[in-house]
């Protein structure tokens, strides 16, 4: 049995079990980017920084931060293997809060047209 035909009244309506998977997917990336990247900064800096009680609780926090995203990642794994199948929901309006362009395409609604955003308006990378 395939998915139900979408309503005109539906939209954009797209199963939540993909729009989940999508999140799922982003938050994986950022939790691995974060343990690549603090890795990277400890090679570099633990030498001069073990010392510091603050680097430390810094460099913790970094890899809490990372724990705590890939559980989220896999708690959004679980409700999407467990919502049903002709659930739907629209997430044009949502899609539409995001500001970068890469975020856009990884969790905004699925085949959206889109232009690319200026991604400026996004803020300015602090370097230190």
């Amino acid at each position: 049995m395939g998915l139900p035909e979408r309503d005109d009244d539906a939209g954009q309506a797209e199963r939540i079990a993909d729009v989940l998977a999508r999140i799922r997917s982003e938050l994986e990336d950022i939790a691995g980017r974060i343990d690549r990247n603090q890795a990277a900064i400890a090679r570099s800096t633990w030498a001069a920084g073990a010392a510091d009680a603050d680097y430390v609780k810094a460099m913790q926090d970094a890899d809490l931060s990372a724990q705590r995203i890939a559980g989220v990642a896999d708690f959004l794994r679980a409700l999407g293997e467990n919502t049903h199948p002709h659930w739907r929901i629209d997430t044009s309006l949502a899609t539409g809060t995001l500001k970068l362009t890469e975020l856009i395409r990884s969790i905004g609604t699925a085949g959206i047209a889109m232009q690319a955003k200026d991604e400026d308006a996004a803020g300015d990378v602090d370097l230190f």
